[in-house]
């Protein structure tokens, strides 16, 4: 099972059952709602950090599958270089706030 979907399903079960005990011990279910949503983020933050790790983990490797460059990225630099490099032609600097005055 993915690591994300474990975890999801960990955190909705911790969830489930804080709000289980709220609501029997006779908490209107606007205030057992968000005290399980609070509570369930503390215990799931204590009690699950090797599922919460493994899914940072899986969503940094699935980020830096790709490739850092493709065809079109290497004909624009070279474009670019080529055009930095033009024989004759001075490369303009930027006016300074000095300049102005």
């Amino acid at each position: 099972m993915k690591a994300w979907l474990t975890y999801t399903l960990a955190r909705l079960g911790i969830f489930a059952v804080v709000l289980t005990i709220l609501l029997v011990i006779a908490l209107p279910w606007p205030v057992a709602t968000i005290g399980a949503a609070l509570l369930s983020l503390l215990i799931s933050y204590i009690a699950l950090p090797k599922l919460r790790w493994r899914v940072a983990t899986s969503l940094a490797e699935r980020g830096n599958a790709g490739p850092d460059h493709d065809e079109d990225s290497d004909y624009e630099d070279d474009f670019v270089d080529a055009a930095d490099t033009v024989p004759g032609v001075e490369p303009t600097k930027p006016a300074s706030p000095t300049d102005r005055a």
